[in-house]
């Protein structure tokens, strides 16, 4: 029997809403690394997940936030953190090019691998969908902004390491 289903991790058109969602809700006005990008993609899509990093002692209340969020939880077996991420790279970079090619984000900082949302008008309806959304999952999207502000990327203890979804070991710090 062959079944077909839908996921949005493996949507490229999906993961642009996600980005203007995390552009929107986290306010990044610096450039970001893209797997800082990319990692706090995945929790956006995935919250409940959150609980499985390595947080520092003040932040262990968001796993309590993170489990609430057990009911986002797809219907069936999904792969591991490490599977789905790295199968949701090239759905990211296909996200970041198209952002580019409409003036969204800088072409500049992408060819150094970074992201940087440009000021540009979006339209009003997917502000506003972008906006509603970001309201009901406003706990999360203040743990994705102290992500940002408070764990590095790189080395011991950065981004990688903590959440296990990317290597670490050989980042030049």
């Amino acid at each position: 029997m062959t079944q077909l289903t839908y996921n949005e991790a493996f949507d490229p058109y999906h993961t642009v809403f996600r980005f203007l969602r995390l552009r929107e809700g986290c306010n990044i006005k610096k450039a970001l690394h893209f797997d800082v990008l990319r990692i706090l993609d995945f929790y956006l899509l995935f919250p409940f997940r959150i609980q499985g990093m390595s947080l520092h002692s003040e932040d262990i209340g968001w796993r309590g936030i993170s489990r609430s969020y057990a009911n986002l939880t797809p219907y069936g077996e999904i792969p591991d953190d490490l599977s789905i991420f790295s199968k949701m790279e090239p759905f990211q970079r296909a996200a970041v090019t198209s952002l580019c090619n409409v003036g969204a984000l800088s072409e500049e900082a992408w060819s150094k691998d970074e992201v940087l949302f440009e000021e540009i008008e979006l339209n009003e309806n997917l502000i506003l969908r972008c906006k509603e959304l970001n309201h009901s999952m406003a706990d999360i999207l203040d743990i994705l902004s102290a992500i940002i502000e408070h764990y590095p990327l790189l080395g011991r203890n950065g981004l990688k390491d903590r959440t296990g979804l990317l290597e670490f070991r050989y980042d030049a710090i």
